[in-house]
């Protein structure tokens, strides 16, 4: 397997030293998306603080490499999870109870799977390999 990974592009919101924030703008595949909703918060932007050589601004546009390792993982914690749990629960309780308790406990177990997701956010999110490659030089001036 090669090391591919997929750029992004980012606008330089808050320079600290050699300590930028980015937030990610959404890529061109996000409009297609049925499940952008779960990148993205309707309303709060996606920022990243990274370490960065480039004399940058606020208001620069810089591309971000993010790992495809990185993003299959965060993918299969995200989407896989929830749906291993719901289905394991409710195969074990049904071993044990009737069918409505297995439903509640299987949707109990769904529930669970989302704060262990957003615990794991917490303590290996910031471990995610994004680097600022290069400044986006505007074309427009």
């Amino acid at each position: 397997m090669s090391s591919e990974h997929v750029a992004d592009s980012g606008v330089v919101c808050e320079v600290n030293g050699s300590t930028v924030k980015v937030e990610v703008q959404r890529g061109s595949g996000c409009k297609s998306c049925q499940m952008r909703g779960f990148c993205f918060s309707k309303n709060t932007p996606a920022v990243f603080t990274l370490s960065s050589a480039l004399p940058l601004q606020v208001g620069d546009r810089v591309e971000l490499d993010i790992s495809a390792k990185d993003r299959i993982l965060a993918s299969l914690i995200i989407f896989v999870m929830p749906i291993a749990f719901l289905f394991g629960a409710f195969l074990v309780a049904q071993l044990f109870f009737g069918e409505l308790i297995s439903i509640a406990l299987a949707f109990a177990a769904m529930a669970l799977s989302f704060l262990i997701i957003r615990y794991f956010d917490r303590i290996f999110g910031d471990k995610f390999k994004v680097e600022i490659v290069r400044k986006i030089e505007d074309t427009t001036e």
